[in-house]
């Protein structure tokens, strides 16, 4: 098995392939969703609350989904997301053909469907260090993160193009019909049996988890690096792009677009890279660095004209595929197999749960004056400050391959 490439290996190609309906689907049907809400029921100002419904369930049951992934077969609860948010999504395309697809609606099924990713999301990250050899693992990772972003960056073409030639029910079902195909090449995985161990209540799990993060120094400074960074980082980067948009010469959606292509971009391009050619020394040292160039970036970034920020927009998707690929092999490679469900979620938690509040930091700072060229500078700076000091005063940085 350690000597097939990963293209010759059945359980891979189903995981890949369950992850390709996934990402597609996800982005189609946020898409549908947004323009149903924008265009349909012309409910612009209340389009965050669709976008919060689906956030904060993922966010909240994420914890939840890690304990499950140890608890159950992690093919089995892939499998059955996909079939619920299948379901999700002709319940969807039924209410739009009978015109009953109100906005209470609209956010009921926008936090089921955030309900259900807080399931998949622990559960596909857990099952692949039990499917691929540790060798592979770099590998396999970055192809995972490069499907994610081809999701990202053609998903919303595609549902374009079926808004464009369907109606919303039609569009609503291919996309269910999406999530069903994902459903099945779950359903198919050849997951290796793993021994019965007794369940405890939720919090037990939990903290059995949190103590696995606490007593290993790599998992232990792998969630702090992402905690600060995300906290740092979200905030700005999350305002830049539209505040950019309208403020540099030649202002428009087409400028946003750009900017927000050339950033997916980069992280399509940064996971292909990494897939090829995987960081095998100085892992969590090369982590530093790389966060430490983010910040740079993003404290440049509102003082360019649009072509140096599309550029460095690119550049900034570039690097965070370059420190997630070897942040997912050795949080996968340092975390016992019974306990790497648990331990994916609180990861996923420490980097999501903190992106409400960035943003709504610099949603006050910006409100009361701030520009966001001193935001993103003092915020940029400061990521690079403590993840260079990461870098060269941390043993435990210093001696992770």
């Amino acid at each position: 098995m350690a000597d097939l490439p990963l293209y010759r290996q059945p359980a891979f190609l189903l995981l890949w392939l369950g992850s390709v309906a996934s990402s597609f689907g996800l982005a189609i049907a946020l898409l549908a969703e947004t323009w149903y809400a924008v265009n349909v029921l012309q409910l612009k100002a209340e389009l965050g609350y669709v976008m919060l419904a689906g956030t904060v369930p993922r966010i909240a049951l994420m914890a939840l989904g890690g304990v499950l992934a140890d608890r159950l077969p992690r093919s089995r609860i892939m499998a059955a997301s996909f079939m619920a948010r299948s379901l999700l999504l002709l319940a969807m395309g039924l209410a739009a053909y009978q015109q009953v697809l109100t906005l209470p609606l609209l956010i009921a099924l926008a936090a089921g469907f955030g309900m259900l990713d807080a399931l998949y999301w622990p559960a596909r990250d857990a099952i692949l260090p039990a499917i691929i050899p540790p060798a592979q693992l770099g590998q396999a990772n970055a192809w995972m993160l490069a499907t994610n972003q081809l999701g990202m960056v053609a998903g919303p073409v595609i549902g374009g193009i079926l808004l464009a030639a369907l109606p919303f029910a039609g569009a609503f079902g291919l996309t269910a019909g999406l999530m069903l195909a994902g459903a099945v090449a779950a359903a198919c995985i050849a997951e290796p049996s793993r021994s019965a161990r007794q369940s405890r209540a939720l919090w037990a799990e939990l903290q059995e988890g949190l103590a696995c993060v606490r007593d290993t120094p790599v998992l232990r400074l792998l969630l702090i690096i992402y905690a600060i960074a995300n906290l740092l980082f979200m905030g700005p980067m999350g305002f830049a792009p539209p505040l950019l948009a309208a403020s540099l010469p030649g202002a428009s959606a087409g400028l946003l677009a750009q900017l927000q292509s050339a950033f997916a971009a980069g992280m399509l391009g940064g996971g292909v890279l990494l897939a090829l050619y995987p960081p095998r020394y100085k892992r969590l040292q090369f982590i530093c660095w790389i966060i430490a160039l983010e910040g740079l970036l993003l404290a440049a970034l509102p003082q360019l004209g649009a072509t140096a920020a599309t550029a460095t927009q690119f550049a900034i998707g570039f690097c965070i595929a370059c420190n997630n690929v070897p942040m997912l092999s050795l949080l996968q490679q340092h975390t016992p197999p019974e306990r790497i469900g648990r331990v994916m979620s609180l990861n996923s938690m420490a980097s999501l749960g903190l992106t409400p509040l960035a943003y709504g930091v610099s949603s006050v700072l910006l409100s009361a004056g701030a520009s966001l060229g001193l935001l993103a500078a003092s915020c940029g700076i400061a990521l690079a400050l403590v993840c260079a000091a990461v870098a060269v005063l941390s043993p435990t940085a210093r001696a992770t391959r």
